[in-house]
């Protein structure tokens, strides 16, 4: 993620000048620290500075995987091996994830594997689920290749991808370095992926699919910078065949770099980024469309700061910029809304939002989405969003509020049902943590987490050290009550917000020693609905309802398997599915 001489020299002998001039900008315009902007020559370079490390070498020892609850929120580990153990002296970052449209207990979630935290030696780690985050089984997309910056998505029928940088060149030089992208595909929900195609790309890519249903459904669109590329000044490419083939890259006027994607209801595809002044949004009205090459027009962007670097992720990004757009059906259907932690005048770094009414064209004054006082000199890094289908923002970001140095982070979460007009008072998402600890060679938790939004709650993928080591978890978030009244947030609050005749609404007696009954509604139109139990470990023991059903439904659990057996001591989850939405209680049996 660096602009090199290498990559100036090529943008010199490119056919556009404007490319040159471009990246000559970036580096005499960035940062270097936290205080200053980002200088693209001051993150590491994403070469193969270590020789994979031969399975031999390793010895597998394992540890209790962290599954860490803190209030209502339950974080749970993603990168373990095949009997669900953390794996002790590895490290996992910078993750991503996709959520099935169609089926929301299916996901995928990608990450930066080291082996070992003794080399920088990384690889392309993923881990799928197919019982809503329980649990997870995870894999190497790649074993022995070198790989970095992953991204996932997944199309409107549920078919996965995953984009991936990768170094051509044999050199170990930053400064020789050539990083294009791979794209791979799964049609079985993350168990087996496809041989890679050829996505072109570069660092710090980004990706985002087309599920609209216009003439773009189902293409693919990325950008990535100019470090290492051999496509410069072009920083765009697009598959208008699902993914099968890409288009040779194209250019972006004032590119951005180091951002993000989305499309718009009617097709428009933006992007944001870092450009040679400060933030941008690029927009395409014709990326879909296959007799033309796509055309961008950019538009400069105020966050009230700058993109930084440094503790508490000390060679790393504190913050990647994030566009989103709103599906709604009212009347803020097609706002787009912009996010990204920055330094700003008043505190090291500040999670900031602006939006746009007008497809892009003007954007509002910066609004300061974390709640603390102003002033306090806390970090507030890694701000990222994603919009619900109905209009609702989710915001997360990791918070040293609480702490009297920068290396003590813990999660927190806000939203907005106003598009941004006001924000709901923040709620601490997971106990306080120590960025400090489990770096590998690269002193970095990565660039990056990412969330998805649903109308039933937010999924999110992030990396923390809880075992005291960079592991990935998956954090469910409840959908939170909406505001009370226009301009007024609520309390601190985690309470889901009730989908209109559909939910769980309680357990008799919890824990329970000889049965538990459970009350849960359904719409009054009828729908089809299944009421499970799992332990611990995600391991189905029973099911108490599996057919059709309306209104008010009570049912009783005796504390035994389908198979008639007691079951043992412990912790148990509840899961109610139907009408596309899922919810889960804990119950706590203690006979």
């Amino acid at each position: 993620m660096q602009v090199t001489l290498k990559g100036i020299l090529r943008a010199m002998r490119s056919r556009s000048i404007a490319g040159f001039v471009l990246v000559l900008a970036v580096v005499l315009t960035a940062p270097a620290r936290a205080g200053q902007p980002v200088a693209p020559d001051a993150l590491p370079a994403e070469v193969p500075d270590d020789p994979p490390i031969t399975s031999g070498a390793l010895i597998h020892v394992t540890s209790p995987a962290a599954n860490v609850t803190y209030g209502a929120f339950t974080s749970i580990q993603v990168n373990v091996d095949a009997t669900g153990a953390n794996i002790v002296g590895d490290a996992a970052n910078e993750p991503s994830i996709a959520v099935d449209p169609n089926d929301p207990n299916r996901m995928v979630i990608a990450w930066r594997q080291f082996d070992s935290i003794n080399s920088n030696f990384r690889q392309a780690g993923f881990a799928y689920t197919t019982n809503g985050g329980l649990t997870w089984t995870s894999g190497n997309l790649d074993p022995g290749a070198f790989r970095s910056d992953p991204v996932v998505g997944v199309d409107a029928e549920g078919t996965f991808f995953y984009n991936s940088l990768f170094h051509t060149s044999k050199s170990k030089s930053k400064k020789k370095a050539n990083l294009e992208c791979d794209l791979f595909s799964s049609t079985d929900g993350g168990k087996s992926w496809s041989p890679p195609v050829d996505a072109f790309g570069g660092d710090k890519e980004w990706m985002t699919i087309d599920r609209t249903p216009g003439a773009g459904h189902d293409d693919l669109y990325e950008a990535w910078s100019f470090a290492g590329s051999p496509w410069v000044p072009n920083t765009f490419s697009r598959s208008l065949d699902h993914g099968a083939s890409f288009e040779s890259p194209s250019f972006i006027p004032i590119a951005p770099i180091w951002g993000t994607l989305d499309v718009a209801p009617d097709g428009t595809l933006y992007v944001i980024g870092l450009g040679p002044t400060g933030f941008s949004v690029s927009r395409s009205s014709n990326a879909s469309d296959p007799s033309s090459a796509p055309t961008f027009i950019t538009t400069p962007l105020d966050l009230g700061g700058y993109l930084s670097l440094g503790p508490p992720n000390p060679v790393g990004l504190l913050g990647q910029p994030w566009i989103a757009v709103d599906r709604s059906s009212g009347p803020r259907n097609g706002w787009i809304y912009a996010l990204c932690s920055v330094h700003t005048p008043t505190a090291p770094i500040d999670v900031m939002f602006v939006r746009s009414t007008d497809g892009g064209q003007t954007w509002s004054a910066p609004v300061r989405v974390n709640d603390d006082p102003i002033g306090n000199h806390a970090f507030h890094w890694f701000g990222t969003m994603s919009v619900a289908p109905k209009g609702r923002i989710d915001v997360v970001w990791n918070d040293t509020r609480g702490s009297a140095d920068s290396t003590q982070s813990a999660l927190r979460y806000s939203y907005s049902n106003d598009g941004g007009t006001t924000w709901a008072s923040s709620v601490q998402a997971s106990p306080v943590w120590d960025a400090s600890v489990g770096w590998p060679k690269q002193k970095k938790i990565g660039d990056y987490y990412q969330i998805i939004s649903r109308d039933q709650g937010t999924d999110l993928a992030w990396a923390a050290t809880f075992n005291g080591e960079e592991d990935v978890y998956y954090l469910h978030i409840a959908a939170p009550v909406a505001l009370a009244s226009a301009g007024a947030a609520p309390t601190a609050s985690a309470s889901p917000e009730r989908s209109a005749g559909f939910g769980l609404r309680g357990v008799s007696s919890n824990p329970f020693a000889a049965e538990a009954t459970m009350r849960f509604d359904v719409p009054t139109a009828g729908a089809r609905v299944r009421l499970e139990v799992f332990d611990a470990a995600g391991r189905r023991v029973a099911t108490l309802f599996d057919g059709l059903a309306s209104g008010a439904q009570t049912v009783r659990w005796t504390g035994r398997g389908d198979d008639g057996r007691p079951a043992k001591n412990g912790l148990y989850l509840c899961r109610l599915e139907g009408a596309g939405r899922s919810e889960t209680l804990k119950l706590m049996l203690l006979r």
